[in-house]
């Protein structure tokens, strides 16, 4: 008896259903790379943009801890100090800079409305790179700007320090016959008071960041008038 000849082979519908399944793998596959590839890179940027952020904020803080009493005069040539505070921001002066860390600046810090109607929190300076600070109204080149914080409901500054300079004075030598207190304020003009205050609060949304201002009235004052 001769043996029957069998074939083991796909038929054409077998085929062609391995082909459309293998199709269907191959799209999902780039599909799911294409997907997870945009992930990456959104992820990369957004990582970019925190470290950006991060390191800006980093040297703008290094620059408010480095804020210091500066003496000027008036149009009036009138004594008084390079400080404007305000309940939307402030102006002071630094020892460094983020454009130039050797380098004083003034620099200042404010909220302005953006599209949305919300605030973001800016910075600005003037590096004072061969240019002496000598009047309150003088003309600074404010020509660096960032934007620290975007989409913030709620931005608000006060001022921590005396009312006066007769009541700061009186009250660290000691000799009056009242002892005042520092008090917190909305605004503060430094040029008015003849004097600076002692700390800054800026309020982000119920974050609370303090920049401390060092109290040095009496020693800057001596410099310009044997009479402080």
């Amino acid at each position: 008896m001769g043996r029957k000849n069998s074939s083991s082979g796909f038929t054409l519908v077998e085929t062609l259903i391995a082909m459309v399944l293998l199709s269907l793998l191959m799209i999902s596959g780039a599909l799911a790379y294409d997907y997870f590839s945009q992930n990456w890179q959104r992820n990369k940027g957004l990582a970019s943009s925190s470290a950006e952020r991060h390191h800006l904020t980093s040297l703008v803080q290094k620059v408010t801890r480095n804020s210091y009493a500066k003496a000027v005069y008036n149009s009036s040539n009138r004594l008084g100090f390079y400080f404007l505070g305000r309940y939307d921001g402030f102006t002071a002066v630094s020892h460094t800079s983020v454009q130039n860390p050797d380098a004083a600046a003034v620099y200042r810090i404010f909220r302005e409305t953006n599209a949305a109607g919300s605030y973001r929190l800016v910075y600005e300076e003037a590096v004072l790179t061969n240019l002496y600070l000598r009047q309150d109204e003088q003309e600074l080149p404010f020509n660096f700007r960032r934007i620290l914080y975007d989409n913030i409901n709620q931005i608000d500054f006060r001022y921590y320090g005396y009312q006066s300079l007769k009541e700061r004075n009186e009250t660290a030598s000691g000799e009056g016959s009242e002892v005042y207190d520092l008090l917190w304020f909305n605004d503060y003009d430094g040029m008015q008071r003849v004097l600076h205050p002692q700390a800054i609060e800026i309020n982000l949304n119920g974050f609370r960041w303090f920049i401390e201002v060092p109290d040095a009235v009496e020693s800057t004052l001596s410099r310009y008038s044997r009479d402080v």
